[in-house]
């Protein structure tokens, strides 16, 4: 399956747009997986994964906004990277899109 269909199915009705009210919070959401895909630290697209995104989302102090750079997403832990990889291709620029569809197929193969 292609990584961006896979990333709609699965972000279907668990995923939002959020915005920090700072750069500094901001910071607390970049992507575990930047380095590993390549990418930078600063500027791109922020992920939070929560069993709950609403209240994590208060108490990090991250608003609602359709336009937003942190995309919030109802998950466990345990599936975090791929979470991560999957709002980084639904929601990322091109190359944090085209890096985290990298990721995901290498993961596919490899299962």
């Amino acid at each position: 399956m292609e990584a961006g269909a896979l990333a709609g199915q699965i972000l279907r009705g668990r995923a939002e747009l959020r915005r920090a009210t700072s750069d500094d919070i901001k910071r607390q959401f970049t992507p575990r997986l930047v380095l590993e895909l390549g990418l930078s630290f600063s500027g791109g697209t922020g992920v939070l994964v929560a069993e709950n995104i609403g209240v994590a989302a208060r108490s990090a102090r991250l608003g609602r906004d359709d336009e937003g750079d942190i995309v919030a997403i109802e998950g466990i832990a345990r599936h975090r990277e791929v979470l991560e990889a999957l709002a980084l291709i639904a929601y990322g620029d091109t190359r944090e899109s085209e890096a985290a569809s990298r990721w995901i197929h290498a993961k596919q193969v490899s299962v």
